[in-house]
């Protein structure tokens, strides 16, 4: 059999990337054919003999035991090969798969003259819409599909002015409304390279892509930014965007704006400007050209709230207990932490009528009997990290559960464990179902339990550090009436404290 031969037999074996028993066994079997056709074209050449083995014989041979080790490697680790070969991937890979998602929403913070502002962003990608909430409770929304227009509510004015959408979008770049899309229109020059490499971020091994962009025709806060640094991490497994990291520096190098990034992909988000709190009674002034096509052709007019009906959205309302922390502030060093957020939380969007349908409602446990307070004290509204509101359970893996009577349609859940020093809880996992018994049909909407130890699968959710606005859960609207909360003590104790758990949802239709 000639080399060339030998090559495209081994080359037609299939490989495939997960290994399992029925793979192994046809792999023997190609391994076995593999043999045979060799053993038929090299003769009785392979039969034991006592003369010595001709040159030729013995590179057959070489090839044999060469396509058995290609075989063994295919079968114990051919997945990690392949994904090793395969790369990390493309800029192009991560945009496709964050662009397939209904919605992305995006927690920016920005550091800017000695003050810190927070944003919000939505990008809703099937209608080509950007939503922008700045903290100063100021709407901009960029309509880059068909409509082409920009919306802009400012609440000085109690206005929003409709215009024509400027040729630039977010940091300067032609075009590109998106944080993913600015970053490819920047990074398509050719005067831009991009720098890609891995590292681990907040405890988690993320993809970074970065660039570094002179001259981007911006401005910020009338001075120019003459240099542009914009850094996206991706998650390497679902190849979507989890962040990014911009700076922008005046022609002396001096920060003028720094932007942290923190992303999420929400299954819904506002449908208009008024789901992000634009009064209904705003005046609406059209800056947009009158006549578009044809002279006749009236504005299109922007939907007003009677139009959007029960899709309308509005901010979560919390009332917060007050921050009460005391003593000496605990020095919390623990893994897979979430860094600490500064500002108060962003705006949280419900469904109008959302309300808290926790309260009042039974609680059942799996310590019945509290080492402190009874059980009711866990839905009776206070919030206050005062002894005569804390709940203390039993050491160890414990767990409550709140029967909410009737199914609902649940779209957050606020915990407070015990706000009175800043502890970390071990072990958090929080299950909706409408099963009594959570046996079956159960979804698990956060679970930080990175060890397992609730016997509920290893999370991947950031433990915590207890203040006084609570953990707050998106649970997007899931139906069930019974939500149950897992904990196994905290980081300075064993036992497990509640103070109120808030189910913010209404009855499901």
């Amino acid at each position: 059999m000639k080399e060339r031969d030998f090559e495209r037999l081994v080359g037609g074996l299939e490989i495939d990337t997960e290994p399992n028993a029925a793979h192994k066994d046809r792999l023997r079997q190609q391994m076995l054919a593999t043999f045979e056709t060799v053993g038929r074209s090299i003769g009785p050449s392979l039969a034991p003999t006592p003369q010595k083995a001709s040159p030729t014989v013995l590179r057959l041979v070489a090839k044999v035991a060469v396509a058995a080790v290609i075989v063994v490697a295919a079968i114990f680790g051919t997945q990690a090969v392949v994904r090793h070969a395969s790369g990390p991937p493309s800029l192009n890979q991560v945009r496709q798969a964050t662009q397939r998602m209904a919605w992305l929403h995006a927690v920016v913070t920005e550091h800017r003259d000695g003050t810190v502002r927070t944003e919000q962003h939505w990008n809703d990608f099937s209608s080509r819409k950007a939503y922008i909430l700045a903290s100063d409770r100021s709407v901009i929304v960029s309509e880059f599909g068909s409509g082409r227009r920009e919306l802009l509510y400012s609440p000085q004015i109690r206005a929003v002015v409709v215009s024509e959408l400027p040729g630039r979008g977010l940091f300067g770049a032609d075009s590109a409304y998106t944080l993913v899309d600015s970053f490819s229109v920047f990074a398509a020059r050719n005067d831009v390279t991009v720098a890609q490499w891995t590292e681990r971020h907040e405890g988690r091994k993320v993809l970074m892509y970065e660039i570094d962009r002179a001259d981007p025709g911006v401005t910020i806060g009338g001075r120019r930014v003459d240099r542009l640094r914009m850094r996206l991490m991706a998650d390497p497994e679902t190849r979507r965007l989890v962040g990014a990291h911009v700076e922008q520096r005046n022609s002396a190098g001096a920060m003028l704006s720094r932007q942290e990034w923190v992303v999420s992909y929400p299954q819904s988000g506002p449908m208009s400007i008024y789901d992000l709190g634009v009064p209904e009674s705003a005046r609406v002034l059209d800056h947009t050209s009158q006549t578009i096509g044809t002279p006749s052709q009236e504005p299109r007019p922007i939907p007003t709230p009677e139009d959007l009906g029960r899709s309308r959205l509005m901010p979560l309302e919390i009332a917060l207990p007050r921050p009460v922390f005391v003593g000496t502030p605990m020095d919390v060093r623990m893994p897979n932490l979430e860094r600490p957020r500064t500002g108060p939380r962003p705006p949280f969007l419900v469904p109008l009528g959302t309300t808290n349908v926790a309260l009042g409602k039974p609680v059942f446990s799996s310590d019945p009997e509290p080492l402190i307070g009874t059980l009711a004290m866990i839905t009776d509204g206070d919030k206050e990290a005062t002894d005569g509101s804390v709940v203390e359970l039993g050491p160890g893996v414990q767990h409550v559960t709140i029967d909410l009577l009737e199914r609902h349609e649940i779209y957050a859940i606020v915990v407070w464990h015990y706000h009175l020093r800043p502890h970390v809880y071990r072990g958090v996992v929080v299950q909706i179902s409408n099963d009594p018994q959570l046996s079956g049909h159960v979804r698990t909407v956060f679970n930080s339990d990175r060890d397992n130890t609730t016997g509920l699968g290893r999370g991947t959710d950031l433990h915590y550090i207890e203040t006084n606005e609570g953990k707050l859960i998106d649970t997007r609207g899931i139906q069930g009436r019974y939500i149950r909360l897992y904990s196994n003590g905290h980081a300075a104790g064993d036992v497990n404290h509640y103070i109120e758990v808030e189910v913010y949802g209404r009855p499901a239709r």
